[in-house]
């Protein structure tokens, strides 16, 4: 199999369990023994187990934006930022559900300063980017603070999800509620 085949198949894989199980608890014997590859095989392609994540976490980016609306339709703001939740209920909602993989690898790193939390971070501001940006072009009071605040509501809303095994019911109400007090109809 060519190398790039074999690369490929394990950020997959580990992509997969890191999300489900968590970083540490997934080790490369298994990962190896998951594909059969061997150790050595594995070493060729990652040098280490962190180097592999950094590629699983690289090739998620797309995993931050992938729900968000699209900006060039003819939503509203208002639109796409109720838009973001309901893509977001709808990705709790599905039997695979682990919680947010960004979330959860800078839980299990819990050091702001490693490489994986930088990246895992840098991710999820693409959300508050996306936010902020609708909140600006409806004209918005504050932009900056319904972006945060929208984005502490997400983050929530899926750790709940998490914990009870249901989206919170009441999210879209919040959501609603914040966008009419900072102008945004």
């Amino acid at each position: 199999m060519p190398a790039e085949d074999t690369r490929s198949r394990l950020v997959a894989h580990a992509t997969n369990l890191f999300h489900r199980e968590g970083f540490h608890a997934v080790g490369v014997d298994r990962l190896a023994a998951d594909l059969g590859i061997s150790k050595k095989t594995l070493y060729k392609q990652f040098r280490s187990k962190d180097e592999l994540l950094t590629e699983v976490l690289d090739r998620c980016g797309d995993m931050a934006v992938q729900d968000f609306p699209d900006e060039s339709d003819d939503a509203s703001p208002r639109e796409r930022l109720l838009g973001v939740f309901d893509a977001q209920r709808a990705y709790c909602e599905a039997p695979e559900f682990s919680g947010c993989f960004f979330v959860n690898i800078a839980t299990e790193f819990r050091d702001p300063s490693h490489p994986a939390v930088r990246q895992a971070c840098f991710h999820k501001s693409q959300l508050h980017g996306y936010v902020r940006r609708q909140a600006d072009i409806a004209g918005a009071h504050d932009s900056e603070s319904l972006a945060e605040q929208l984005v502490v509501l997400h983050t929530g809303a899926a750790d709940y999800a998490l914990l009870t095994g249901r989206y919170p019911a009441t999210i879209r109400q919040a959501v609603e509620a914040l966008l009419d007090v900072h102008g945004i109809h």
